[in-house]
């Protein structure tokens, strides 16, 4: 009966240490999902430098550039600089682009739970691109002017584009894929990709 009665007892307190176990961890769990993961530093202060005009940092000290330039020209941004003697645009470009806006994924949380939300994108018509640099897009007609944004990779080009008197874009195409990618004014985030039809 004694040897019984600790079977039990010992069985029960395996079977609380379990579900302790298991609850901690489903804690855990959560609290990592909803804890940021990484911060990343996109720009960076330039160095000092001394009368001779070499930077002041430490000897042996490594060099890493930073993934954007520190400052950037504020009517830059405002307005991406023309190109000169701007070239035609690439043939390639030529042609009809289904273009999409992507959608948007963001978290919530309920108490208990974490839950992931999904927006779904949305068609923003179709452009087409004339072989003259001319476009028509949902009504708009105009013609693609060659731009610099301040984002501006070496060897891309970049264009300006009109949806309507109020909404311009800047367009790139990427050989690569052959597609087209679209900025918003100013600030370069991404806006909506075309695929060929």
């Amino acid at each position: 009966m004694t040897v019984s009665f600790d079977r039990e007892v010992t069985m029960t307190m395996v079977a609380a240490a379990v579900l302790a176990f298991v609850l901690t961890g489903a804690e855990t769990q959560t609290q990592q999902w909803s804890s940021p993961t990484t911060t990343q530093r996109w720009s960076e202060a330039p160095a000092p430098r001394s009368p001779a005009g070499q930077s002041q940092t430490a000897p042996g000290a490594p060099q890493v550039p930073a993934p954007y330039s520190g400052r950037v020209d504020p009517s830059w941004m405002d307005n991406p600089r023309l190109v000169d003697q701007a070239s035609a645009p690439p043939q390639a470009m030529t042609g009809q682009w289904a273009l999409w806006t992507p959608g948007g994924v963001w978290y919530s949380q309920d108490g208990q739970r974490i839950l992931r939300h999904h927006a779904s994108g949305a068609a923003l018509n179709t452009l087409t691109i004339y072989r003259d640099g001319a476009y028509r897009w949902a009504g708009q007609e105009g013609r693609l002017v060659e731009i610099q944004p301040w984002f501006a990779q070496p060897g891309e080009r970049y264009f300006e584009v009109k949806l309507d008197s109020q909404n311009r874009y800047m367009l790139r195409y990427d050989p690569a894929n052959d597609r087209i990618n679209l900025f918003f004014w100013g600030v370069g985030g991404h806006a909506a990709r075309g695929d060929r039809r």
